[in-house]
């Protein structure tokens, strides 16, 4: 079965390097992913995520059934604020991550990951059989989704759609031009994520791109989400991880039922997603083995090698027991690199 294509595919066909992502021909990187990993730390560079799955929930009762389905409590975001959240299990395990985008009190946009499409879009279309008034339809398919990320983001958008989007707090939206623009992102620096119709979305990629911004792949994506410490879902994040263990605590509002509540109050955590970094110059990989001196070993759900720190870094699951700080191992074929175990982010913005 070939993999599906965004809206805005044509635009870089035979321009980047691409890959099978999810389902998805989606690009690895235009020049390399250490080029466009600086140029959004140091510049702007323009991501097409498009690839991401797009709920659109709507009616009355909607607030009602994602405070039900979600952890986030969303009967109290104003329209035109963003909210983190999870979708549980019933045993409270993060079936995924996902932003809601307050549209008005009863539209809302629930943007989620690739990876637990359909199965995620069925669990809310069952979940919502318990409001009649509202609907859940997919979204993806009727328009396309970007990111302008970096430093000098805000003046390209302001330069090339006239939208100053610095007098927006960090998660905030705006709707100008039948298109919803947030203050939002995915890398630690300053941005916008833009949904939009697929001719509109592909000519502000292009515009950017001729303003300044440099094209970007998955692959900068991931090595800046991971200088961070951002998770990924599917990756970092599963149904065997509550949110307890990835610092999501704070996501959870327990003043409210949701489902998973029961279970996540039973719920009492023994280890924690931790960062590694070793000290020298070496790509860590998912899948390595972290021996620490203490004995503990565990195994790392994802790494990189950090363009800013030029060092491996990753992330790795431990016993509460753990301390940064603590030091050890990470196996590389017959080579023992060295390691330590430190607290996100890698890099302080």
């Amino acid at each position: 079965m070939s993999a599906k294509t965004t809206p805005l595919y044509p635009l870089y066909k035979g321009k980047a390097r691409t890959f099978n992502f999810e389902g998805w021909e989606m690009p690895l990187w235009f020049t390399s992913i250490e080029d466009e990993h600086m140029a959004v730390r140091t510049n702007a560079g323009v991501f097409d995520i498009s690839h991401m799955t797009r709920t659109r929930i709507e009616g009355r009762e909607a607030t009602l059934f994602l405070d039900y389905a979600l952890t986030a409590k969303i009967s109290g975001l104003k329209a035109g604020r963003l909210a983190y959240t999870y979708v549980l299990n019933e045993n409270g395990g993060i079936i995924d991550d996902g932003i809601v985008f307050s549209l008005s009190e009863d539209s809302f946009v629930f943007v989620t990951n690739a990876c637990t499409h359909p199965k995620l879009f069925l669990t809310l279309k069952q979940r919502a059989k318990r409001f009649p008034s509202v609907r859940v339809e997919q979204d993806s398919e009727n328009n396309a989704m970007i990111a302008l990320q970096g430093p000098n983001s805000l003046k390209i958008l302001k330069q090339k759609l006239s939208l100053d989007m610095s007098q927006k707090r960090k998660f905030e939206l705006v709707t100008t031009d039948s298109l919803i623009v947030s203050r939002s992102g995915y890398t630690g620096e300053d941005g916008v994520e833009i949904i939009g119709n697929k001719e509109r979305a592909s000519e502000l990629f292009q515009a950017f791109i001729e303003a300044g911004a440099k094209p970007c792949g998955l692959g900068a994506r991931d090595t800046l989400r991971l200088e961070m410490g951002y998770p990924l879902g599917c990756v970092d994040i599963n149904e065997s991880v509550n949110p307890y263990e990835v610092g999501g605590e704070r996501f959870v509002d327990f003043t409210k039922d949701f489902v998973g509540k029961s279970a996540l109050l039973g719920i009492k955590p023994t280890r924690r997603l931790r960062g590694v970094i070793s000290d020298t110059q070496v790509v860590l990989r998912s899948g390595y083995e972290v021996t620490l001196e203490s004995g503990v070993t565990t195994r790392l759900t994802s790494g990189t090698l950090s363009p800013i720190l030029k060092k491996g870094i990753a992330l790795a699951f431990f016993p509460l027991s753990v301390k940064a700080g603590e030091r050890g191992s990470v196996k590389i074929r017959a080579q023992e690199v060295l390691v330590s175990v430190v607290d996100p982010p890698f890099i302080k913005k």
